[in-house]
């Protein structure tokens, strides 16, 4: 798939997205895949693999996976940082803790220009492995 013109139009789809993606704010790659036809694993490969000038340019760490959990990839550690930056809470493990709150459910919406980042919070990290029940927020 690398190198093909799907590959090229699917990585230029999926980098629009993420840069859209708020402050504080993540989208998973179920979301992006489902709202360009495409498999999650796809989406999590083009951003796994993104050279240094595409990673500095696009905020590839606000794109996590279904339920809010950091992959175990060769830039796990940075991703949890950049996301703790971003005022995201995370647990020991790695799984945003507020997802309710942070999570972007409508990609139209966010291409659309009607979701807004949330002020990046001052609480500590729970030591809970996850959250309970599926995100509740709309936009």
């Amino acid at each position: 798939m690398a190198g093909s013109d799907a590959y090229t139009r699917i990585k230029a789809d999926v980098m629009a997205i993420a840069m859209r993606i708020p402050l504080g704010r993540v989208v998973t790659h179920k979301q992006i895949g489902a709202h360009l036809r495409v498999m999650p694993r796809h989406v999590a490969y083009i951003l796994a693999t993104l050279d240094d000038g595409d990673r500095e340019g696009v905020p590839w760490w606000r794109v996590v996976a279904d339920g809010g959990a950091v992959g175990r990839h060769l830039r796990r550690d940075e991703q949890m940082q950049r996301l703790r930056s971003d005022g995201v809470v995370l647990s020991p493990v790695g799984i945003v803790q507020d997802l309710a709150e942070r999570w972007v459910a409508d990609i139209d919406a966010l291409l659309a220009g009607r979701v807004h980042g949330v002020a990046p919070s001052a609480a500590k990290p729970s030591r809970s492995r996850g959250i309970r029940g599926k995100p509740t927020s709309s936009v």
